[in-house]
């Protein structure tokens, strides 16, 4: 009788016993890896929407220095190379001009050599948001995941004299009515990333951007800094027109609600 209860209490585990273990761990650890995953995701969105706000620090410690005025979104249109970065024509240019004011690196120095154009990629980098992922294209040349809004310009109409102003002037920040809705900066799309839209044309990385360049990265959103210095994550179809039909489709929505692209919410972007 002895030998009989020893043999029971030494009994291993049936396999149907063991299967449910392994069945348990499986499930416990697919909500601990979704947990984390999502706190991963969490934590990308807002260290994008921290670069975010010290962009808008950085256009206000600008415009406070250069009598109200914004930094020029771009001297080039299209992709500019490392080598352009550099031009002097280039130095008013926000990816120059706004890290002076913070005081940290600027693309032109990322510019210098090749080594300091890979850590232009770097976590460390306030070009960038977290969550994007590069194509190998863009060691050729810089792409800006975070860009400012291109629409920030003034009609060709409205300069004093279109010969000498090629076709806009500056603008001054207390020339934007809706501060609170207005982009200034945004989650802009790199070279090879998936589009938010089918309408939108393939992202490229340029250092401005509008909707048509806006990009998802965040569970579908993106991140926006608004001129007010608000920072809000919104959804694809907040800042993009999606109707198939729509002559406007792939760009911003007009009349706009959630984002204003223009210093004036009655101008078309």
């Amino acid at each position: 009788m002895k030998t009989h209860r020893s043999r029971n209490r030494c009994r291993g585990f049936t396999i149907v016993e063991l299967l449910l273990v392994i069945t348990i761990i499986a499930i416990l650890a697919s909500f601990i890896m979704a947990g984390v995953s999502r706190g991963r995701a969490a934590a990308q969105r807002i260290a994008c929407m921290n670069k975010l706000r010290q962009w808008g620090q950085g256009a206000q410690i600008y415009a406070e220095d250069h009598n109200d005025k914004l930094p020029q979104e771009a001297v080039f249109d299209g992709i500019n190379t490392w080598e352009m970065t550099t031009f002097s024509i280039c130095q008013e240019v926000w990816y120059n001009s706004m890290p002076k004011s913070l005081g940290v690196t600027s693309a032109s120095i990322y510019s210098r050599t090749p080594s300091s154009q890979r850590s232009f990629y770097s976590p460390r980098s306030f070009f960038h948001c977290p969550t994007t992922r590069f194509a190998p294209v863009s060691a050729t040349y810089p792409n800006f995941s975070l860009a400012m809004n291109s629409k920030l310009m003034m009609d060709f109409e409205s300069a004093p004299d279109p010969a000498l102003d090629i076709g806009f002037r500056d603008l001054r920040m207390s020339q934007i009515l809706v501060p609170e809705k207005t982009a200034l900066f945004l989650d802009s799309g790199v070279a090879g990333e998936r589009r938010v839209s089918e309408f939108q044309p393939p992202y490229s990385g340029q250092p401005k951007a509008y909707a048509t360049e806006f990009a998802a990265r965040h569970n579908n959103g993106g991140n926006i800094l608004f001129a007010g210095g608000n920072v809000s994550t919104l959804h694809a179809r907040q800042v993009i027109d999606m109707d198939p039909e729509s002559p406007r489709r792939g760009g911003g929505i007009f009349p706009p609600s959630a984002v204003i692209w223009r210093h004036d919410p009655a101008l078309v972007p």
